[in-house]
């Protein structure tokens, strides 16, 4: 399955940023009070750009299957300009299980220039036939050049690691993204991902700040073609939000997401 990297906006007063997760990928539907929280499960570097204390969860049903459901669970800080994470994600069911756990360290080298590598461990099993692990590592950046543009990227399993007695390759993942608020309402997204063995997936949209208390939004793309419809409402310093993405042969898959944050500036 090919899974595409999204980007949206903050919720208003906050600021704008990343989100790079698909309803049909780890479950996070729509940024939370930083924009970045969501966005640092996928891109190393992320961290470093968030002030204070950050966590966030999420389940998602791919293609309403619920055997194929995803749990993810996301957290960390960040102190000066380092910026440190754990993450856990599994699904699975009685025949087949796959987890993937995260240790994430992040620099900002430079004000508007922050770096990060991710030590990564994958777990798979299967009825029968055993368990299998394997350890890799993951690089990104993220830039900032002003307050509005958000520039990612990130590179997974650049180890080139292998699972099993098989020694199967991990299906690691090239991601790019860039957000721009061109206004305090709205902003654009634009995003890219290649999956190894998979046909490069691009999609773009926009999300709008309506009310002063809630965001909503649109994406599109190919590899699988698709869209998405995106909500998210704040309370108190809890984000809570939906993305559903409708395929015409596959229906429609939902993702439920809520982020916490504490601390910051």
């Amino acid at each position: 399955m090919c899974l595409a990297v999204f980007l949206t906006a903050a919720v208003p007063g906050t600021v704008r940023g990343l989100e790079p997760v698909s309803a049909l990928d780890d479950g996070f539907a729509v940024p939370a009070q930083t924009g970045l929280i969501e966005a640092s499960y996928h891109y190393p570097g992320a961290e470093s750009f968030i002030r204070g204390y950050f966590a966030s969860a999420a389940w998602s049903i791919p293609f309403g299957q619920s055997d194929l459901a995803v749990t993810t669970v996301h957290a960390g800080t960040s102190f000066g300009n380092v910026g440190v994470s754990l993450s856990y994600s599994g699904s699975g069911f009685d025949l087949y299980g796959d987890e993937i756990e995260k240790a994430g360290l992040s620099y900002r080298i430079l004000s508007a220039v922050s770096c990060g590598v991710r030590l990564t461990r994958n777990a798979m099993r299967i009825k029968g036939f055993g368990d299998a692990s394997a350890l890799s590592a993951d690089l990104g950046m993220v830039y900032r050049p002003v307050e509005s543009v958000y520039l990612a990227g990130s590179i997974e399993d650049i180890t080139g690691a292998e699972i099993g007695d098989s020694r199967e390759p991990l299906d690691g993942r090239t991601r790019f993204g860039v957000s721009w608020a061109m206004t305090g309402d709205i902003t654009l997204l634009v995003s890219a991902s290649k999956v190894r063995r998979f046909d490069p997936s691009i999609c773009g949209g926009c999300t709008v700040n309506l009310f002063q208390s809630m965001t909503i939004g649109v994406t599109g793309g190919n590899e699988p073609d698709r869209l998405e419809f995106i909500a998210a409402f704040p309370f108190r310093t809890l984000m809570f939000s939906y993305r559903g993405a409708y395929h015409r042969d596959l229906g429609m898959s939902h993702g439920f997401s809520m982020s916490w944050e504490a601390g910051g500036k």
